[in-house]
């Protein structure tokens, strides 16, 4: 009788041999017959349907594919064996424990050794965390494409000679050419020729020097139109710094320019907008000796016009932005244009405001300058909100590094060595959680100073600590974060440490916190003793384990102090001696 037929045929190596390399594996393997069913499943297999042995076997894989996959997995699935040739598929499929996870997997023909096709044998490795990781990339990828195209400002990039290498729609209406049309040109080529002496030598500079600038020019539009644009300049370079190009954003100025030149053609409409004007209206002598304010410019500083006019520039602000206003000055009488920056202007009250201000030369009938325009806008709150979100940023940045490294830290010492996975597993289960707990605080607590008596009733609740298997008895002392996590994490070893082996492992076993604070020296101290009564006889281990290491070298060491575990036959003791942190003392 054939051997597929009876169920029995052979594995591709030595039977032994084969179970015993596939069970070592830690991606799932199955060998199947002509019929589809399986004639052998490795132990990963098992494990991730949750399973017997036997019932996975028998076990309907295709009840376990995800439904929005279903389909094109089965579909790919009967046409690969179609061909008899190595085929591989990628899906998401149900976990025992109910998770969803993404399997890669590749099937490939099995032959007797007649050459015969008797069935497949295959091989799953879980890429969940790749398949996340690529989704997740493809996201902030379309979310940056839709920034960039549907942004109010005109996005253009180009190479280190000037040709475009990549420009969004709202760049292509303020330049008035296509996309492929740019794509074909420089810069250069659509910048208006009387700008280009000015515009070239800051370009090279940029590229030179990577030093970011903001000018006005002018773009010739394919129709022939002129537009105005004032464009932000900024060098984009490799992770590994070196340049490749150039960024743009350009913002449509032409209606502005527009007003300008009305504004200086028109001196009654100009008074209008100078009293009316929500925004700061000042002019000035070329030695910036002030002329004229408009009502808005009084209000924000509190002096009347009188007592502005006449006076210098420089008697309402710092010596340093003094400097800002001179460089801006020399820069239009030899540039011409408008000039833009922001300004650090004292209130009559002492209050400092933030200025940004936009000024340019008025000229006499001759075209010679002749004083300063300045149109400013109060950007005080902005710049504080902008200055307080780096600063959040900056501090989640560095709470999401500190806290990836202790995962990472507890990550290789719980599967360090010959651990059992499962154990090792559980451990890092356990870990996590009490470092969940104690992060889940210190977040209520906006990741500041933080309850001891919070932070240990937490890390021994999960160990029976609702069951009145702890004494806690210590002040309500405050820790800060870092030490909250260390405290919470070691109390979590010892705790897990009592239920495995100490006190916790029997009914009538008790373990007693107690903490405390003394005077008795110049430093205030801390103390706190963990005990164990009613337990096995206690015998020193051999070696020291992760837990141990970490509660006597990692607690010890944030806390610049001690720690002490005694094996005493009659219950663990762990003894912690310590400099009082600063956020207890008071």
């Amino acid at each position: 009788m054939i051997e597929a037929e009876t169920g029995r045929e052979s594995l591709p190596v030595g039977e032994d041999e084969f179970r015993l390399i596939a069970d070592s594996a830690p991606v799932a393997v199955w060998v199947t017959r002509l019929d589809r069913t399986r004639s052998f499943v490795n132990r990963a297999y098992v494990e991730f349907l949750g399973v017997s042995y036997e019932e996975a076997l028998r076990f309907d894989w295709r009840q376990i594919i995800h439904p929005d996959d279903a389909a094109r997995i089965l579909a790919e699935s009967v046409a690969g064996e179609a061909r008899l040739e190595t085929f591989e598929l990628e899906g998401r499929y149900r976990r025992a424990d109910g998770q969803w996870r993404w399997l890669h997997s590749t099937s490939s023909p099995r032959r007797d050794a007649q050459g015969k096709h008797i069935g497949f044998i295959g091989v799953a490795h879980d890429v969940t965390e790749a398949k996340e990781a690529e989704l997740a990339l493809r996201e902030r990828e379309a979310q940056l494409s839709a920034f960039i195209n549907q942004a109010t400002a005109g996005f253009g990039q180009v190479d280190l000679e000037g040709r475009f290498t990549l420009v969004n729609d709202r760049f292509c209406e303020i330049a008035g050419w296509s996309r492929e049309e740019l794509m074909g040109k420089r810069m250069q080529d659509i910048t208006h020729p009387d700008d280009l002496a000015a515009n070239i030598p800051l370009f090279e500079r940029a590229v030179r020097e990577g030093t970011p600038y903001t000018h006005e020019k002018r773009y010739i539009r394919k129709d022939g139109g002129i537009v105005w644009v004032n464009n932000s300049v900024s060098v984009i370079r490799r992770p590994d710094g070196e340049p490749f190009g150039v960024l743009a954003v350009a913002l449509d100025i032409t209606g502005r320019r527009r007003a300008e030149e009305e504004l200086r053609a028109s001196e009654a409409r100009y008074r209008t907008i100078f009293e009316q004007a929500n925004d700061f209206l000042i002019t000035t002598t070329i030695d910036q000796h002030i002329t004229s304010v408009n009502p808005a410019v009084s209000a924000a500083l509190g002096y009347t016009a009188e007592e502005m006019v006449g006076r210098h520039v420089r008697d309402f602000i710092d010596p340093s932005q003094y400097e800002i206003t001179r460089a801006a000055v020399q820069q239009k009488l030899v540039e011409g244009g408008t000039t833009r920056f922001t300004l650090k202007v004292r209130a009559k009250d002492g209050r400092e405001r933030i200025w940004e201000i936009n000024s340019w030369l008025s000229l006499d009938e001759q075209g010679h300058p002749q004083g300063l325009h300045a149109i400013g806008r109060d950007m005080t709150e902005a710049k504080r909100s902008e200055t307080h979100l780096r600063l959040l940023i900056d501090e989640l940045n560095h709470r999401v590094k500190n806290m990836l490294a202790i995962v990472q830290g507890i990550a290789q010492q719980s599967f360090k060595g010959q651990v059992d996975p499962a154990a090792a597993r559980r451990a890092f289960e356990g870990r996590l959680a009490a470092l969940s707990n104690a992060h889940n605080l210190l977040t209520r607590e906006h990741w500041g100073a933080v309850s001891m008596t919070q932070i240990i009733g937490d890390a021994v609740a999960p160990h029976g600590g609702d069951a009145g298997l702890f004494e806690l008895e210590g002040p309500d002392l405050a820790i800060q974060p870092k030490t909250a996590i260390s405290l919470a994490l070691a109390i979590h070893e010892l705790a897990t440490n009592a239920v495995k082996h100490g006190a916790l492992s029997r009914a009538e076993g008790r373990v007693r916190i107690r903490w405390g604070r003394s005077e008795a020296s110049d430093v205030p101290r801390f103390s706190l003793v963990w005990e164990e009564r009613g337990g096995p006889v206690v015998q020193a281990p051999t070696r020291r384990g992760f837990g141990t290491r970490m509660i006597e070298r990692g607690l010890a060491s944030e806390l610049g102090g001690t720690v002490k575990i005694d094996f005493r036959p009659e219950g663990l003791v762990c003894t912690v001696d310590a400099p009082l942190p600063e956020s207890a003392r008071d």
